[in-house]
């Protein structure tokens, strides 16, 4: 086990890399700012390895790479903004760091990195660890609508659907952890007997987290930059939502509330009648399949139509939980193993600009969207702009919106009307790509373009 200090100001990447780090067994301190990393090196600290970005908010990067190896700790550089191999070579050769990674980056490479700079050897990945029945969850039983997102043990058979255990303090982590997740709920606890544990299970006090303290869209924007690949649990109350990725890329969603199952949606739809539903679920309860294979079998939709709506289903299942400040949620590095699953591959930042701009009324994104605020491009953005699927208004929007102007100011400018104009801002700001700059004094403060 090494113990690691992750630098990293995006704090939902930074909870997701400290995350994977804990399932291979290490132990990891995240710090947000530069400041924040040179009091981590006190005389009685201890890191075999670090993670450094080298846009901080407070100082350079290269200062903290400077310090840490004044104390003898091999550290990884990773950046979005500085990219090419003079900036890696920089940071390598001049500034001492063991290896570079522009951002976006492939997660598990970067922890292979750092565990080979802390000297241990590769730890194993949780797609190993029979934790979670994940088979189960994207199955439905036949004739089900869609997945029930019950606790099933291959063996024994299904169980009552989990429930939210109480919080549980470990020794000597909770220190260690980022927000969110020191206030971390266990949000998912899938009761599965201790006889068929055959591997190691994925730590307590790693399994959750507060949406007090983020929102599902940095969430999506934590799994696209890291490229990563697993499930995302969201539970509000008694609903409890799955998300599923790979390579960052959602591919498939399920729930737990019955309207919004595969058979339900497409008779909200309009695409099936009730009778039809009732003849599908026969069928599948029959031939023992699920509901969608059914539609297919009884030429009710055809294989197009299955996967337009599928990619429905997972938006709106998926939309509804952009407004949840309260509930839980929890990441885990598995990924679905079912080859029966339709492959589906949604872009996060078009979806967060696109779900923003389905669901949230114009009275919502006046709260949210004041007047007097300024919106600055961030430094460095999940996405590239490239990327974004943006009309010709929406791209004028966002370069009219460069921190001179305040929201007031690009409503006058745009030719959209106000309630396409603040959604834009909105998602753009949930997406990473725009942020609000609260100016306070700092006399370290030296952001440059350059290490």
């Amino acid at each position: 086990m090494a113990r690691l200090l992750i630098v990293e100001d995006n704090q939902e990447l930074a909870s997701l890399i400290a995350t994977v780090a804990q399932t291979r067994g290490h132990e990891a301190l995240t710090v947000f700012t530069g400041e924040s990393a040179l009091e981590a090196l006190g005389p009685h600290s201890r890191f075999d390895a670090a993670l450094v970005d080298l846009l901080l908010p407070d100082i350079r990067g290269s200062e903290v790479l400077g310090a840490l190896r004044a104390h003898a700790i091999p550290a990884i550089a990773v950046s979005g903004v500085y990219k090419g191999d003079r900036f890696a070579q920089e940071a390598i050769k001049v500034h001492g760091a063991c290896a570079f990674f522009e951002k976006p980056f492939e997660l598990d490479a970067v922890l292979n990195a750092l565990e080979e700079a802390a000297g241990v050897t590769h730890g194993e990945l949780l797609d190993e660890v029979d934790l979670l029945v994940l088979e189960e969850l994207v199955q439905e039983p036949p004739g089900a609508d869609e997945p029930a997102l019950e606790s099933v043990d291959s063996a024994a058979g299904p169980s009552e659907p989990s429930q939210p255990a109480p919080p549980e303090e470990p020794a000597d982590v909770s220190e260690a952890l980022p927000l969110p997740f020191a206030q971390r709920d266990a949000v998912w606890t899938e009761a599965v007997p201790a006889a068929s544990r055959r591997r190691r299970q994925l730590p307590e006090w790693s399994l959750g987290g507060d949406l007090a303290h983020t929102s599902v869209p940095r969430l999506l924007n934590a799994y696209y930059e890291a490229r990563h690949h697993g499930e995302l649990k969201l539970r509000q109350g008694t609903v409890l939502k799955v998300v599923y990725f790979e390579a960052g890329r959602v591919v498939y969603a399920a729930s737990n509330l019955a309207p919004e199952r595969f058979g339900r949606f497409c008779l909200r739809k309009g695409a099936l009648s009730e009778a039809q539903l009732a003849e599908a679920a026969g069928y599948a309860r029959e031939h023992s399949l699920r509901t969608g294979d059914a539609l297919l079998k009884r030429g009710l939709l055809s294989p197009k139509q299955r996967r337009q709506l599928l990619e429905e289903q997972v938006k709106d299942i998926l939309w509804s939980t952009f407004a949840w400040t309260e509930g839980g949620y929890g990441f885990s590095p598995m990924r679905p193993q079912r080859a029966d699953l339709v492959p589906l591959s949604l872009f996060p930042g078009d979806l967060i600009l696109e779900g923003v701009t389905r669901t949230e009324t114009l009275v919502a994104l006046r709260q949210r969207m004041a007047p007097g605020r300024r919106l600055f491009p961030a430094a460095d953005p999940p996405y590239g702009l490239h990327e974004l699927k943006l009309d010709g208004p929406q791209a004028m929007l966002l370069a009219f919106a460069d921190g001179t102007k305040t929201v007031e100011d690009l409503l006058a400018l745009t030719d959209l009307s106000e309630r396409e104009a603040l959604a834009t801002l909105r998602g753009l700001e949930l997406s990473g790509v725009l942020e609000e700059r609260q100016e306070t004094p700092n006399r370290r403060q030296r952001i440059s373009f350059g290490l």
